[in-house]
């Protein structure tokens, strides 16, 4: 005789939510209904006033993960100028690398500065 696995995990699960079903659930005490509510309405409006209306800059702020988000992409936006700038020929822009930047890398222009040849050298 074949036990069928699915069945009994079934039945068991059945059993197990038929029970959670029948639990008495406990009502929210009248304190804690008075305290909700306060908070609900401490957050309208007042009567016949409008709504605060948040600014552009505040929403922008709040939509790329607040001032974390705004860090962030400071943070990536430098990295890719100096990236990008990096790339350029040392001797057009030496003002902007006082601090060595270009010690590490080739005098050449282009790809290979960073040794991102596409294809490479053979002997």
């Amino acid at each position: 005789m074949t036990h069928d696995r699915n069945t009994d995990a079934d039945a068991w699960v059945d059993a197990l939510l038929d029970d959670v079903a029948s639990a008495p659930v406990p009502k929210p005490s009248q304190d804690l209904m008075a305290r909700v509510l306060a908070d609900a309405t401490a957050k309208l409006p007042p009567p016949g006033g409008r709504a605060e209306v948040a600014s552009l800059w505040h929403e922008f702020v709040a939509g790329i993960g607040g001032w974390f988000g705004v860090g962030g992409v400071l943070a990536a936006g430098f990295t890719g100028l100096v990236i990008g700038l990096g790339a350029i020929d040392p001797s057009d822009v030496d003002t902007l690398f006082s601090l060595g930047f270009f010690e590490n890398y080739d005098s050449q222009s282009g790809l290979s500065t960073f040794g991102w040849d596409l294809e490479e050298e053979r002997l």
